[in-house]
């Protein structure tokens, strides 16, 4: 029905290692699953996201939703996927259009009212970024600066609510 992908960063260690989000939602009862490795943090993210989507003003898809993060057999953690997952589902949905996030690197927490939050690691994620070839990549407000930091970076956009 809708398939939308943008992506993200794993920490492991020290070391950064891009991670598509892909979002996939089919006709079905409403359901919200995510894999590919995942851990605790990061699954609690599906109620996070929801309510941040529906409190920015966007209506959340009544589809069967899957959500998955590629490479599976790389363990990801946090809550640094929220705003790709958030984007990934918007996509799909087609609330915004797929094309416009397909080339980002997302990275942030969402709040229960849609707002951006910081997140641990910046400097390693936008680093693991450039060094895949990434042009840009969308990091909270208050982290801009470490982004800077990464030489020849990839143009850090500041993001402020998940609508």
């Amino acid at each position: 029905m809708g398939f939308a992908r943008t992506c993200s960063v794993a920490l492991v260690g020290v070391e950064g290692v891009v991670v598509e989000v892909q979002a996939d939602l089919e006709p079905g009862v409403a359901a919200f699953t995510l894999v590919g490795l995942p851990d605790k943090s990061l699954s609690e993210s599906r109620d996070r996201v929801r309510a941040a989507v529906v409190n920015s003003g966007a209506e959340w898809p009544q589809k069967k939703l899957t959500v998955g993060l590629s490479p599976a057999s790389v363990p990801k953690g946090g809550s640094g996927f929220d705003l790709a997952v958030a984007a990934a589902v918007l996509g799909a949905a087609e609330r915004i259009d797929p094309r416009a996030i397909a080339d980002l690197v997302l990275i942030g927490e969402l709040g229960l009212d849609g707002r951006v939050r910081p997140v641990r690691g910046v400097l390693p994620a936008v680093l693991a970024a450039a060094e895949a070839g990434y042009d840009q990549v969308v990091v909270p407000e208050q982290t801009a600066g470490e982004a800077s930091l990464v030489p020849g970076s990839p143009s850090s956009a500041s993001a402020a609510s998940a609508s």
